[in-house]
């Protein structure tokens, strides 16, 4: 019988057993290290942490459909042009658009749309966005009385685009 006098490092079988698992372990490490030093962010929702429940907060939503809120946003290259419908008395001088990437808190844009009168507000992009957004308006002000929401807009849009409260 023939012995095999080569080290242990020089074996095939040794590096054949091995050589998956190192890759596997380096792939693993490589995805922790991901996971640990980005920031996915959170999708724009207003709430709260009560201990270890997460409670979603809906008075400004109740508020916009009580007042019978709705807007209806129209899409020009980079301008917008809104117009708030509802009950609201007096109407804000300046609300805030903001335009939410789903996926990454790291690509939303606020627009700050002004009065031009008769519930009628314009705003601009700072840039041009494509693809699948989320938009929720509201006041200016620190303190947000109301929220309109859109859950899917594709930009550049095409067509009007309605913001509505959400529905609970």
């Amino acid at each position: 019988m023939k012995e095999d006098s080569a080290p242990w490092y020089k074996q095939f079988w040794l590096w054949f057993i091995l050589t998956p698992l190192l890759i596997v372990f380096a792939a693993g490490f490589s995805m922790l290290y991901i996971a640990i030093a980005t920031d996915d962010g959170v999708v724009v929702d207003n709430y709260y942490k009560d201990g270890k429940a997460i409670v979603v907060r809906h008075e400004e939503d109740n508020y916009a459909r009580s007042l019978g809120l709705n807007a209806v946003m129209r899409q020009q290259g980079l301008n917008f042009t809104l117009e708030l419908k509802g009950e609201l008395r007096p109407l804000p001088e300046q609300l805030l658009l903001h335009v939410i990437f789903p996926t990454s808190k790291a690509y939303d844009v606020d627009v700050v749309l002004s009065h031009q009168g008769l519930g009628r507000y314009i705003g601009e992009l700072p840039e041009a966005i494509t693809g699948n957004w989320m938009l929720q308006l509201q006041p200016f002000s620190e303190e947000s009385l109301w929220r309109l929401h859109t859950n899917s807009v594709n930009f550049p849009a095409q067509s009007e685009i309605l913001l509505l409260p959400k529905q609970e």
